[in-house]
């Protein structure tokens, strides 16, 4: 497994930066997804549970989630490479109508703004649920 694991994200660095935001961008949808799905229907649990008990349960949730997610890495690095090329695409396009200088900079944009999802939408359900 780890072999080819591997051998998928050699064929991933090929697409350089694209490769990368490709893994990022599936990544995003799997942590998102997952954390949802454990949060509401895995482990659900009572609303007005308190401040310290949402955290405590975030953390635990982020630890199932975290665990699912070294067992679908092979799948999601095989997904990566797939949307690689479409990816490039993209990002070409999203860095020529955004006018940015490059890539590169797009890419930070792209990034931040997956980070910035993630993040609050974690916080958001955590908050609602203290």
């Amino acid at each position: 497994m780890f072999v080819e694991l591997f051998r998928i994200l050699v064929r991933l660095k090929r697409y350089g930066i694209s490769g990368i935001l490709s893994y990022g961008l599936l990544n995003t949808a799997y942590y998102l997804t997952t954390f949802l799905v454990v949060w509401f229907y895995v482990a659900p649990a009572p609303a007005k549970m308190g401040y310290l008990a949402a955290a405590e349960r975030f953390l635990k949730v982020m630890a199932m989630v975290w665990a699912g997610s070294q067992v679908t890495k092979l799948i999601r690095a095989g997904g990566a490479l797939a949307l690689a090329p479409f990816v490039d695409r993209g990002l070409s396009w999203f860095t020529n109508k955004m006018g940015f200088e490059t890539q590169g900079k797009a890419f930070v944009v792209i990034a931040g703004f997956c980070f910035g999802l993630a993040f609050l939408m974690f916080v958001i359900v955590t908050l609602l649920w203290a």
